[in-house]
């Protein structure tokens, strides 16, 4: 099949042309006829499959060019994710100049964002949650009810918990006919229920064979006990020689550490966090993309809706605590047809986490950074080759694990109860040993 078969309009046909696009990938094939059928979709697919591609050309293709109100509104997690929705429609805007799409994140103009709404309204809306329901419920400039299309992009980070009031007022906005596309590569049941409120019927498009990862992804998991983590991420950097590596971490104070550490060993990079500018951040965007830097370090705003071609490599310093941004952190390489490797540094706390992966499914290998070479090993935690003293220290790192939610100071008190407790068994252990010898005597 070709995306002539579509029969899509001229200037479609045109940006697919500038593209290089010929043939659809398999959602978009799957997804296409559906959306122009204005069915109700949830598509779930990996990253990297073409789901964007999936609901912009339908899209534009049902638009009414010479009516001049809101059509379609697109709402995304991110800013960046905005941004890329962004970026992908002006490859077809710039062919057609009857097209208004707008873009609405924090961060810009926004008296000149709404001088400009009671001028005009825009056809097409892309934005986060929160601007779009300041300009659509709180200041009531942008006319979102119009909209005959409402579409959600990476939907299992949109419907966080503390975003569902604005959801909701943004949604009693919209028509009681409109078309909903949701679209993420997971989509947790509690969405679904969400959605229902609004539709009770949808086309469910699952192209993952309930798959987490691509089969292109090779997963590594390295053991970090016992070693300085920092010298174990500089040594693995430097036996191979990725196109592009992002490595992530949870927190900016750790990201900042992690790239202090490599930059004072030589390693040019790029660091990329939550709390940069608008203008700071699209400069470090654009010198990723033009190929200018090797090694990203990052917080999780760069595991959601970022398509940067390329990443050879992702390398967790640290695993996230939801699974979920697992998936996402790692889809970011072997994106389309490319493979991709994903290296995950563990420690004995990790163990479930590390379960619960294999119990979805992943396929792990482990691995051990050894005279410059990562060594395949079958044990997980080397339990045949542990002294005593580390047997008790894995038992009470399973004694007192890690929640999901952790109070400010928890890992560092827990990390004392542990040693604590770790003593005082290493004390009964020599008393132990000597009885022995004593009885012996």
């Amino acid at each position: 099949m070709t995306f002539q078969d579509f029969h899509f309009k001229d200037y479609i046909n045109l940006g697919l042309e500038d593209l290089g696009f010929t043939s659809p990938t398999e959602i978009q094939e799957l997804i296409i006829p559906k959306v122009l059928n204005k069915q109700n979709i949830i598509g779930k697919s990996a990253t990297g499959t073409g789901k964007t591609h999936a609901f912009i050309l339908p899209l534009l293709q049902m638009l009414d060019d010479s009516l001049q109100e809101v059509q379609v509104v697109i709402i995304s997690p991110t800013r960046e994710l905005a941004l890329q929705l962004n970026m992908e429609f002006s490859r077809f805007v710039k062919f057609n100049d009857d097209l208004d799409v707008r873009l609405y994140v924090g961060g810009t103009d926004r008296d000149d964002e709404i001088a400009r709404l009671r001028k005009k309204q825009p056809q097409i809306v892309i934005g986060t949650i929160g601007k779009i329901k300041d300009l659509a419920i709180d200041t009531n400039v942008l006319k979102i009810h119009t909209a005959k299309t409402v579409v959600i992009d990476e939907a299992d980070m949109v419907f966080a918990e503390n975003d569902l009031i604005e959801i909701d007022q943004v949604f009693s906005r919209f028509q009681d006919n409109f078309q909903l596309l949701t679209f993420s590569a997971t989509i947790p049941n509690s969405i679904i229920h969400f959605l229902n409120n609004y539709h009770k019927e949808f086309t469910v498009c699952d192209i993952t064979n309930n798959k987490i990862s691509k089969d292109t992804i090779t997963h590594i998991f390295i053991p970090t006990k016992y070693k300085n983590k920092n010298e174990l991420l500089l040594q693995l950097l430097q036996i191979f020689t990725p196109f592009l590596a992002i490595i992530f971490a949870n927190t900016k104070t750790k990201v900042d550490e992690i790239a202090n550490f490599l930059a004072s060993n030589g390693i040019e990079l790029v660091k990329l966090t939550g709390d940069l500018q608008s203008r700071e951040r699209k400069q470090v965007l654009k010198r990723i993309k033009t190929g200018q830097v090797q090694y990203v370090v990052a917080s999780d705003i760069a595991a959601r809706g970022l398509d940067i071609e390329g990443v050879s490599h992702i390398i967790n310093y640290e695993l996230p605590q939801d699974i979920e941004y697992y998936i996402h952190r790692t889809g970011r390489t072997a994106r389309y047809n490319y493979d991709g490797y994903a290296i995950s540094f563990y420690d004995y706390e990790d163990d479930e986490y590390i379960n619960k992966l294999e119990e979805k499914g992943l396929n792990c290998q482990y691995r051990i950074l050894k005279d410059q070479e990562l060594i395949p090993t079958k044990e997980r935690n080397y339990q045949k080759k542990l002294s005593k003293v580390q047997e008790m220290e894995m038992q009470l790192h399973q004694k007192y694990p890690v929640p999901k939610k952790v109070k400010p100071g928890y890992k560092k008190k827990r990390k004392e109860m542990i040693n604590k407790e770790l003593r005082k068994l290493k004390r009964q252990r020599i008393e132990d040993i000597y009885r022995k010898r004593s009885r012996k005597n």
